[in-house]
């Protein structure tokens, strides 16, 4: 029987215009098949919350030990590149060799922002301006002060909570 049917079963042993108990017997019955079937989706619940903890904890080991092989991998390259100085190694199962690339390097942010900005008549080509995020944390504390700030309230909220 699904919660539904149970809820409807419930209202049938009542008389709707009066609210008399009709079969006291099947009333209480149904009321514990209703706690029962509530109990269990709780429960499942909590397993469910269980479940995704332990799967948490196991995707943070595994991405430590990822960690561990990139730190690795990159030391051993940068070991076999200082061994090699500059040859090629080539066997059959593996090939060493070299790319040359660039970067930027930014020394002084600040001046390449103002050059930018003085000297393109379009700066958003070559810079990214971001907004400004609200900390709701520090919004909510002062709104907690009395202090009013247009556009900002704490509404009050109801959360299911299973132990």
């Amino acid at each position: 029987m699904t919660l539904y049917e149970i809820d409807a079963a419930i209202l049938s042993c009542t008389d709707q215009e009066t609210g008399e108990i009709i079969d006291g017997a099947a009333l209480d019955a149904l009321q514990m098949e209703r706690e029962k079937k509530l109990e269990g989706v709780a429960l499942w619940v909590k397993d469910l919350r269980a479940e995704a903890a332990a799967i948490e904890n196991e995707v943070k080991a595994l991405q430590a030990r990822k960690k561990s092989a990139e730190n690795k991998a990159e030391r051993l390259k940068a070991w076999l590149a200082g061994a090699l100085d500059g040859e090629i190694l080539k066997t059959s199962k593996v090939m060493v060799s070299y790319t040359h690339n660039s970067r930027l390097a930014v020394t002084d942010e600040q001046s390449v922002v103002n050059y930018i900005e003085s000297h393109y008549t379009e700066p958003e080509e070559l810079l990214r301006y971001q907004l400004p995020e609200i900390r709701k944390d520090a919004v909510k504390a002062e709104l907690k002060k009395g202090i009013q700030i247009p556009g900002a309230c704490i509404e009050a909220t109801e959360s299911v909570v299973i132990k």
